[in-house]
């Protein structure tokens, strides 16, 4: 019988809630060193990305996450047997530990920064001189602007929404990471997107971080909206390869 993986923790931690994890199986430590595994049996392998597979791996990873440092593993985790999963625990001792090191105490929050604008580009042109000017000369003409100049205005354009998004962001990190142990960059998702970032927030400082968001959004536009979520297990600060893959 395989072991569905949903995170590593420390050994010796209080004990575990009741919990049921995939396929209704109830979930348990292995303990390994100063290391431990939450697992559940599980014989599937590979286990589908189906809505009741995801459900019941997030819903172990909620509860746990409330009351333990964990490190969260990827999806489909599962290892072929508790012997496998004992030598990647001693093999992955020194780089597990270091990475429960980095999150103790601490929780995930997402924390996303939008423009609610319709046209994030035409926003930037309207507040922007150069914009507007590089924009009047491509158009001044009663004839069609060549694709060379319209290829240049939409990169100042671009250039200008980079310059906007860097300094909005920086602006936010200021603020906001004074309550965080850590901020993490992550990739915009589309246009509108100011930024996408990943906090690591101590659990008891949840309501300092909050209130750092408050004054950053208080400092922006007003066109500039905030949107908070979690806590989450601190998937963004984990960086090992998970049981399994």
């Amino acid at each position: 019988m395989g072991l569905y993986v949903y995170a590593v923790g420390r050994a010796g931690d209080d004990e575990l809630p009741a919990l049921e994890g995939i396929l209704d199986q109830p979930v348990n430590r292995l303990e390994q060193g100063s290391l431990c595994a939450i697992v559940s049996e599980c014989s599937l392998a590979p286990v589908r990305a189906e809505r009741r597979n995801i459900a019941a791996n997030q819903r172990v990873l909620s509860a746990l996450n409330t009351q333990f440092d964990i490190l969260p593993m990827a999806f489909g985790a599962v290892t072929k047997s508790e012997a496998e999963l004992r030598l990647f625990l001693d093999e992955h001792q020194d780089t597990l530990t270091a990475q429960l090191l980095r999150i103790a105490g601490a929780i995930e929050m997402s924390l996303r920064v939008r423009l609610e604008v319709p046209d994030p580009i035409a926003y930037l042109v309207e507040r922007t001189p150069a914009l507007r000017a590089a924009r009047e000369r491509t158009f001044r003409s009663r004839r069609p602007p060549s694709y060379d100049d319209r290829i240049r205005l939409g990169q100042l354009c671009e250039d200008a929404l980079r310059q906007y998004r860097d300094g909005r962001t920086a602006q936010v990190v200021a603020v906001v990471g004074a309550s965080c142990a850590e901020v993490m960059k992550l990739p915009v998702r589309e246009e509108k997107e100011i930024a996408n970032l990943a906090a690591l927030v101590p659990r008891a400082g949840l309501d300092q971080f909050e209130v750092a968001v408050n004054e950053s959004a208080a400092q922006l536009d007003e066109d500039i909206a905030f949107d908070i979520s979690g806590p989450w297990p601190p998937h963004n600060f984990v960086q090992f390869n998970p049981v399994g893959q």
